[in-house]
């Protein structure tokens, strides 16, 4: 084996020792310890891998920082060369590293075949995570920093070791984050992880069936009780028995005695200790088919499967007529949806049959057999035209029968789902009629004396929780604690801007909140802030409004935010902004560049309208810019997607000869997206503006307010209650996400870790450009780059370093020194790397202005302290959104198919042809004009 293991491999490395602590652990709700991982991957896995498999430890991600902080450290290279000369052998052949890596809290598992022989250095990489909605975030981080050691110290002068540096994303172009069993709770990931790894060593596909959480659980009790006695239990014949796809097929039973059924792995006492009682299982015999079809693809589900001489369960089909003699005949009518939900009980009660809600709209549902396979099963319910009720709809119906049984429990998810509507019913028939709060007893007992449901307790709790949140949301009396809460804030926080407006009829109107630190923090971020505006949630409505700001890390950082009573638009904007203005003076403080013709910071919206007007009556001296993804999604909303995709090209360019080819491409393919995205100033969204004008203040890479677009997802669930509990809430996750920052940043120096590899690349790639002495006065510099052979720019670019100034524009536009910037402080031989970074590396870019952005905070309002002023009344309710806001699930463009109509989903009912609907069908005006009567028309218009 090569002598330094790759990332300090437990399988391979030095004898892991168990503590009793770790075992504790294995109790149910505990996470498991990195230490406990590891043993258990030791002890399963000793002598059982091949060589050209590696391992990771559990803390592979600290493994990787640590080395590549050592890249850093110049005056270490001998220390450096050394570990290089120990991990250069994995540059020589085919490897495939699987970790079940453990980054911030979270177990997943990374599976990467790397060959440096290859053209692709990465023939694979795969990621499965437990919990899909963390695994992209997490295993970023951790792949990027397997790149980093594999390029510093594997590939170092070998091979792809240049591209593998210069694109810090290469490794992401072949990432795919594969679907895997999904744990129900949130303590389970390492033994997820772990499972994982044993089914790709057995090469089992992974796909979310190939194992249950029931089996997790069964696993992790055997676990604890194994280790506590054995602490070497935890071999792969143990571990088999635990698993359906690594386990053996049960040997059919011998005719006599009868077969007697097998029931999971039991616990009996040996002495003082508790082993796991379970057959012999060995681990090479694991790779043999199972029962499972385990060559099916992610989410299928498995059936039992047929076992020699066992009898087919028959399949059944046969009409039932049960709804058609009891309702249709009858001409039974529904008052409620509820009574439709009780119907549906007693339906299940007497049949057997379990239905399922496929469809729901307003009063209309529509259930499917679920008890057979591929049912045909079918009942439709619906509102009774021009009448109140709702009615059976016999003529909609499949009242057929047709499948396999399947076997079902009427306590599953289904079911629960079909209930959770009729609970909030029950529940609130129980407040109306109790007169202190109802309790679940209450709620189960009401649901079985008159809706006739039998409901678990747990249900009805969470029904009466969701109760007394919806009653708190809508409760009016809330907004009486607006103006003490706002006062007491004020009180609490000296420098802080609290203003909360209200009518003559004593409704609020407008409240904007201004923590005392976000003037102070302004000097220590990008100046540049973002502005947008977003729907509050609840019933009473109202808007949004936050101003955000990026820090060095990229991390959002809301400065201010306000709510108003009506939609957004210029009024309500302009009062936001004027408030904005007196908050946080900084926001007008001049430009530290010499000759910049507008303020400091710069302003960044969606090209709102009222928006723009209130900017401009604002702001005046600041420079205002527009957001190029609004631009591009206004674009293929009038000329598709495929214009559309110019968009950020145009925006990010730095370089005039390449925007006027993309113009002139823009130009060809559609005129009039071209006449639309010329009205539009380039000085507002085109980063080849800057280069013509050098008075407009740099944009620091912000091309977008995608940060305002994150703040409002940030504050999604601050925006479903009412407008208390959304400003306290607000300002809680502001004060404990300035207190998690606080911590996180507090003892690193330096140049933030996600610019340092941006500066490093340009210094490397600096070596290749020759630098000529154009100005004669020591400032101005002509670069070109070197070219060897045919290939390559010849492009010449002069440079200012005392002013920090470039024709390619990136120096300015970014803070950071370009690669021509980097060319001339290496060609002067007398500056170092890190003299360039501490100099001209603004300041911005640092861990010691993020620590100084995080350094101030707020005192909350206790709620408890608060009495109610008696005279504030809840806002004025309209009763339409503003046009053109997305709804929560947002629907397919339709703008996406307008140069492939023949793709698009839509097809017209008239003319049957894809890419429109009736509605917008041209043969109805055809229709209408060739009859010339109104009436027509009008039929025309109703049939639609």
């Amino acid at each position: 084996m090569n002598p330094i293991p790759f990332a300090d491999d437990p399988v391979r490395g030095k004898p892991i020792s168990l503590a009793m602590g770790d075992v504790e652990g294995l109790d149910r709700g505990q996470w498991l310890s990195t230490s406990l991982v590891d043993y258990v991957l030791q002890t399963s896995l000793a002598g059982k891998l091949p060589d050209h498999v590696l391992i990771g430890s559990s803390n592979c991600s600290t493994y990787f920082h640590t080395y590549n902080s050592k890249l850093r450290n110049e005056d270490d290279t001998h220390c450096v060369q050394q570990m290089r000369d120990g991990l250069q052998p994995y540059a020589k052949s085919r490897y495939r590293f699987i970790s079940a890596a453990c980054y911030d809290s979270h177990f997943f598992v990374v599976d990467i075949t790397f060959d440096n022989r290859q053209p692709n250095v990465f023939e694979r990489v795969n990621v499965f995570d437990s919990l899909s909605s963390t695994a992209r975030r997490r295993a970023t981080a951790v792949l990027h920093q397997v790149q980093k050691f594999l390029s510093g110290f594997c590939f170092y002068k070998l091979g792809h070791h240049q591209s593998v540096l210069q694109d810090p994303d290469y490794i992401m172009q072949m990432a795919e984050f594969r679907h895997c069993p999904v744990q129900t709770n949130g303590y389970d990931c390492g033994l997820f992880a772990l499972a994982v790894v044993w089914h790709l060593l057995c090469d089992k596909d992974i796909h979310p069936s190939v194992f249950t959480q029931a089996d997790i659980d069964t696993f992790r009790v055997a676990l604890r009780h194994g280790l506590s006695s054995n602490p070497g239990w935890a071999t792969m014949d143990n571990i088999a028995c635990y698993f359906p796809v690594l386990s053996m097929p049960a040997p059919p039973p011998p005719p006599s005695p009868p077969a007697i059924e097998i029931s999971p792995p039991s616990f009996t006492s040996v002495g003082d200790a508790q082993l796991a009682v379970c057959g012999p299982r060995s681990f090479e015999v694991a790779n043999v088919a199972t029962e499972r079809n385990t060559d099916a693809g992610p989410g299928m589900e498995f059936g039992p499967t047929e076992e020699p001489g066992q009898e087919q369960d028959p399949i059944l089909d046969y009409e039932d007529n049960y709804f058609q003699d009891n309702f249709s005949s009858k001409g039974v009518v529904f008052g409620t949806v509820d009574d439709v939900l009780v119907a549906i009980n007693e339906y299940q009660e007497s049949s057997g049959n379990v239905l399922s809600t496929v469809r729901t709209r307003g009063n209309a549902r529509t259930f499917v057999c679920i008890s057979h396979a591929n049912c045909t099963f079918c009942v439709k319910f619906g509102p009774m035209p021009k009448q109140e009720g709702i009615f059976y709809k016999p003529e909609n119906c499949t009242i057929r029968h047709r499948g396999a049984k399947v076997v079902s429990s009427k306590s599953g998810k289904r079911f629960k789902k079909r209930c959770k509507e009729l609970l909030r019913g029950i529940v609130s028939d129980v407040a109306a009629h109790k007169h202190g709060p109802p309790t679940a007893m209450d709620v189960m007992k009401t649901g079985v004396h008159k809706k006739k449901t039998h409901l678990q307790y747990y249900q009805c709790y969470k029904g009466v929780r969701e109760w007394k949140a919806r009653k708190e949301i809508t409760d009016p009396m809330s907004f009486q604690l607006l103006g003490p809460y706002v006062e007491r804030f004020r009180e609490q926080n000296p420098g802080s801007r609290a203003v909360m407006e209200r009518g003559n009829d004593n409704r609020v109107k407008r409240l904007f909140i201004c923590p005392p630190f976000s003037n102070e923090a302004l000097l220590f971020v990008r100046p540049v802030a973002s502005l947008d505006a977003a729907h509050m949630k609840s019933e009473w409505k109202g808007t949004l409004y936050i101003a955000t700001v990026k820090s060095a890390m990229d991390k959002i950082y809301p400065i201010a935010f306000a709510i108003t009573a009506d939609n957004e638009n210029g009024q309500g904007w302009d009062w936001v902004l004027r408030n904005l203005d007196a908050g946080l003076p900084n926001l007008t403080i001049a430009h530290y560049r010499v000759g910049c013709a507008y303020k400091l910071f710069l302003l960044q919206s969606d090209r709102q309208k009222g928006l723009d007007e209130a900017c401009k009556a604002c702001f005046p001296a600041n420079h205002h810019c527009y957001c190029a993804v609004h631009i591009r999604r206004n674009v293929e909303g009038r000329h598709g997607k495929k214009i559309g995709a110019l968009i950020p090209g145009l925006a990010k360019t730095t370089s005039l000869p390449d925007r006027d080819a993309k113009l002139a491409q823009l130009r060809r393919q559609s005129p009039p997206a071209y006449d639309f995205v010329k009205k539009i100033d380039p000085k507002q969204w085109m980063d080849s503006a800057w280069l013509q004008d050098d008075t407009l203040p740099p944009r620091y890479g912000v091309r977008s307010s995608n940060i305002s677009e994150s703040a409002n997802s940030m504050f999604e669930r601050e925006r479903s209650g009412n407008w208390l509990e959304a400003i306290d809430g607000i300002l809680k996750k502001m004060s404990l996400r300035i207190q998690a920052s606080r911590e996180e940043y507090e003892r690193k120096t330096g140049v933030v870790e996600s610019v340092y590899p941006q500066i490093l690349d340009r210094w490397e790639k600096g070596i290749g450009y020759r630098v000529v002495d154009s100005g004669g006065d020591g400032q101005k510099y002509s670069v070109h780059r070197i070219i060897e052979g045919n290939t390559g720019s010849n492009q010449s670019f002069t440079l200012n370093w005392v002013d920090g100034v470039c024709e390619c524009g990136v120096w300015q536009m970014h803070g950071i020194p370009c690669v021509h910037g980097m060319a001339y402080f290496r060609w002067r031989n007398d500056w170092t790397l890190q003299q360039v970074v501490e100099q001209f590396v603004e300041k911005c870019h640092t861990y010691d202005y993020e620590q100084k952005l995080y350094s101030g905070s707020f005192v909350p309002v206790c709620m408890d302290m608060l009495q109610p002023d008696q005279t504030t009344l809840p806002p004025d309710i309209e009763g339409k959104r503003m046009a053109g806001r997305p709804k929560t699930v947002r629907l397919r463009l339709r703008s996406r198919y307008s140069h492939r109509p023949e793709k698009s989903p839509i097809v017209c009912s008239r003319c049957h042809q894809r890419g429109h609907n009736a509605r917008t069908c041209q043969r109805r005006a055809a229709l209408a004009k060739n009859t010339g009567n109104a009436d027509t028309a009008q039929n025309s218009n109703s049939v639609l």
